[in-house]
């Protein structure tokens, strides 16, 4: 009677360890990949750009009472002259010229038990005003971010994207 108990253990036990042996753990590179998910834009000047993400040490975002930018995007807008897209630029008055407007926002996650650990999702930032006149009808952007520990993700481009 023991000897087919210790039988059905060990088996039991065999298949336990491979079975889990099989699993993998999920790795990422600790330097954060974003990828275009969506463009929505709603009546008015706001949109929402969604985003997914994959970081390997789960620093992605900044504490939800923090206001620290770390998604910045640029605007690039259709010429109608030369049909070439162009980056939005402000007039500097300190320096007397002409710059790119680079926006930023916080990315904000609403729990941190993932530090440490990798992780992948999706993000979706609501910009407040995605042209800079409703003459534009055609838009597209370049976005990135950066971690807590200051690795910059890869530089995306959106499609371009025909809004009324």
């Amino acid at each position: 009677m023991k000897s087919t108990f210790f039988k059905y253990l060990l088996f039991f036990i065999v298949v336990f360890f491979g079975v889990f042996s099989c699993v993998k753990k999920t790795t990422y590179p600790t330097t954060p990949v974003i990828e275009f998910k969506a463009f929505y834009p709603f009546v008015g000047d706001s949109a929402d750009l969604q985003l997914k993400f994959t970081d390997g040490d789960g620093d992605i975002a900044v504490s939800s009472d923090n206001t620290i930018k770390n998604f910045w995007y640029t605007y690039y807008y259709k010429d109608t002259i030369t049909n070439l897209y162009r980056a939005y630029a402000i007039y500097n008055d300190s320096t007397g010229i002409y710059d790119t407007l680079r926006t930023g926002y916080p990315i904000t996650l609403p729990d941190d038990s993932y530090k440490g650990k990798p992780i992948s999702g999706e993000i979706s930032v609501r910009l407040q005003r995605f042209r800079h006149t409703k003459k534009i009808k055609n838009v597209k952007y370049v976005f990135y971010l950066f971690d807590q520990a200051g690795n910059k993700s890869n530089t995306v481009t959106s499609p371009e994207f025909n809004v009324q």
